[in-house]
């Protein structure tokens, strides 16, 4: 007995864009899908499954992120409807890029597509080009039922974890809190948008001495990746080795892999010795896009000398060895000193010095804690104190409470 659809989870959903003046082509497209539905196979959404009076548009963005394939019947009407325009196909093509959506073109009608210059690259149906409406009855029951097997087969032979929830599984908040300003790290935020994008780049350091903004830098990062909907990231975790101001300071990695391990699915954690786990979790982590935040590694690396910023723990450094040689998302550490364990990795695993603040952003950083004066004031006061971000804050609220905020 087929299995029951309606008791299916995880199917992975077919959605269906078109003009309401092709509602006849999407009906007969549709009729050929669920055929399969009854089978578990796949699940078919398009808008005429919205309820009389609902709230419409959040449900088609949701059928949107949980949709694993898009099929888009082109004609006129399509491509010049503002709203698909606007805000079916941008969100299609992101997915597209970022997660591989699988998005298929069905030419319905004929109009000008291929000079269209988000759809002529992308493989259309029929494959001939030939619109459907240009066939007989049976030829287009015959397109229609084989892009229905050819969905099928594509969905099969992709990975499981391509039909779970398009929201990510996250064990976040472990980072230190930072405060609510944040000024002059446009350009490395910039680069790390550009480390999630770029496959090439497997592990990203930041290294600066306490208190430069480290924390900060990749937490307000997180905050804008969380805003965006994790921008294709299937699993996110954070940790943090060291909190600054606190005597906890952690000498082995032994309760992150630990708890790392549990997060990706291990089924024992504490099984096999450091090195083996931190190479176990590392296969774990790459079989999807994982974003990974390690914050202050520096207590589990050797002090200057002989080992200089060796990690002290095998399961750590075979962990990161391990992703800096193949990591289809990111990790991102920061540490005060650079990680001798990735210095034979300098293209996958790029080691940045933060920089202090410039004069200009401990100025504006100055200005809003309250902090009165002259720019050129402001500026000389940042540049005394080194332009250092946590310098500046302990000052600018000091000044605030016994000077009056007057930064003579």
């Amino acid at each position: 007995m087929p299995p029951d659809a309606s008791t299916q989870p995880d199917r992975p959903t077919v959605f269906v864009s078109y003009s309401h003046r092709d509602e006849g082509w999407k009906d007969r497209l549709v009729q050929q899908l669920r055929v399969l539905e009854p089978e578990g196979v796949l699940e078919v959404w398009e808008d005429r499954r919205l309820a009389p009076g609902s709230d419409w548009f959040p449900e088609i963005e949701q059928a949107m992120r949980r949709a694993v394939a898009a099929v888009l019947l082109i004609s006129a009407d399509f491509l010049t409807s503002r709203f698909i325009l606007g805000q079916e196909v941008p969100r299609l093509l992101e997915r597209r890029k970022a997660e591989g959506l699988l998005v298929i073109p069905l030419i319905v009608r004929p109009c000008p597509w291929q000079r269209v210059s988000w759809l002529s690259p992308i493989q259309s149906r029929p494959q001939d080009g030939v619109p459907l409406s240009g066939g007989t009855d049976h030829q287009v029951e015959e397109v229609l039922s084989a892009l229905a097997q050819e969905i099928q087969d594509l969905l099969a032979a992709a990975p499981r974890t391509a039909f779970s929830s398009s929201l990510p599984h996250l064990d976040i908040g472990r980072l230190p809190t930072s405060g609510p300003l944040f000024v002059g790290r446009e350009t490395e935020l910039a680069r790390l948008d550009a480390a999630w994008e770029d496959p090439s780049v497997h592990v990203l350091t930041f290294v600066a001495f306490g208190g430069v903004g480290k924390s900060s830098l990749v937490g307000r990062w997180l905050d804008r990746m969380a805003a965006d909907g994790w921008r294709g990231a299937r699993r996110v975790l954070d940790w943090s080795f060291y909190s600054q101001g606190t005597e906890e300071r952690v000498t082995s990695a032994d309760r992150f892999l630990d708890s790392a391990l549990r997060f990706f699915g291990d089924p024992d954690p504490k099984a096999g010795a450091p090195r083996d786990r931190g190479l176990r979790l590392a296969e774990l982590v790459r079989e999807e896009k994982t974003l990974l935040v390690l914050d202050g590694v520096e207590p589990l690396q050797h002090p200057p000398g002989p080992l200089g910023g060796r990690l002290k723990d095998p399961g750590l450094a075979a962990f990161l060895k391990s992703l800096a040689g193949s990591n289809p998302g990111l990790c991102v550490v920061t540490t005060r000193e650079r990680i001798a364990d990735l210095e034979n990795f300098p293209k996958t695993a790029p080691q940045v010095d933060l920089e202090t603040l410039s004069p200009e952003a401990g100025a504006e950083l100055l200005r809003r804690l309250g902090v009165k004066g002259k720019d050129s004031e402001l500026r000389t006061t940042s540049a005394e104190l080194g332009n250092h971000a946590l310098a500046l804050t302990l000052f600018g609220n000091y000044l605030g409470r016994a000077c009056g905020g007057d930064v003579r």
